[in-house]
């Protein structure tokens, strides 16, 4: 209780902005340790392959994580590990319905409402796989959980300790929109200005997912689904053709509506989308809170 003591005393907040800072070194760190392990395993093993280094290399690198997550909480911190919403999730199959209607109803917005091409690339069999395997392990699994462990995970609780839900919510959902910045291919202010909306916009919705369900776990679904469909290489919506499985060519010039050259992520839609569930989140929420009021 000292420590927690600590920040919330804390004048200026540095204790909570620097732990939070932590939490980032911590993720680069998981990844960087997982490379390296698997470095020294194909110089050990004298192998360009390492058989199921697809499934294997994300798996640890999640495990990593909460490792280190797991240490800095409870021997640095000396919280309890439950105070950062990493336990069994309330509603969870509300967030998985949501996890799959968000991103099928924004693709079919612009699939079914907007004019453009829709193009299918063959692949072998093993490309396919290769593909699949990605998509699944890396960019669903690896960054829904790592993200939503770090931001609305270990950041979010140490600025709520310290400052108060409003400040948790908004500070590492801005937080998250600015990181994804070094994602963009060439962008000029228009593009990032999507993108601090959109980036933003999301990150809120993660945050009440969040803090409805109580559990990161809830949000984690949502992420990882959200970026399996949208970006997960099967199925891609840009304005230009890619070497994806499903590709959809817009015609549209608007930034409003493709989102300019961070992609249909930053979109207007989605960004409505997100507005959705997160409303349907703080219904939720609050709903809850009357009842276990009354």
């Amino acid at each position: 209780m000292k420590k927690l003591t600590d920040l919330s005393s804390d004048r200026f907040g540095l204790k909570a902005i620097f732990h939070s800072a932590m939490g980032i070194v911590i993720l680069i760190i998981s990844s960087l340790l997982t490379m390296t392990i698997f470095e020294l395993l194909y110089f050990v093993t004298k192998s360009e392959t390492i058989p199921l280094a697809g499934l294997l290399n994300p798996m640890l690198n999640i495990l990593i994580l909460i490792f280190l997550i797991y240490l800095y909480i409870t021997k640095i911190l000396k919280l309890p590990i439950r105070d950062f919403r990493i336990s069994k999730p309330r509603n969870i199959g509300i967030w998985i319905l949501c996890a799959i209607a968000l991103p099928v109803l924004v693709s079919a917005f612009f699939i079914f409402l907007t004019p453009g091409r829709f193009t299918i690339v063959s692949f072998s069999s093993a490309e396919v796989k290769l593909r699949a395997i990605e998509a699944v392990f890396y960019i669903c699994l690896v960054a829904g959980i790592t993200e939503e462990l770090i931001f609305r995970g270990f950041i979010m609780h140490l600025l709520e300790i310290r400052w108060n839900k409003y400040v948790a919510i908004i500070v590492p959902s801005v937080l998250f929109g600015v990181l994804h910045i070094v994602n963009m291919a060439e962008p000029n202010i228009v593009d990032i200005s999507m993108l601090l909306i959109a980036g933003t916009s999301v990150g809120v919705m993660f945050s009440m997912i969040a803090y409805q369900s109580k559990s990161i776990w809830s949000s984690a679904v949502v992420h990882g689904i959200w970026n399996l469909i949208i970006i997960g290489g099967i199925l891609e919506i840009n304005t230009e053709p890619s070497r994806v499985l499903f590709s959809y060519t817009l015609e549209s010039k608007s930034t409003l509506l493709t989102g300019g050259a961070f992609g249909i992520e930053s979109s207007v839609p989605a960004i409505i989308g997100y507005i959705m569930v997160t409303l349907l989140a703080w219904y939720l929420y609050r709903s809850n809170h009357t009842r276990a009021e009354s």
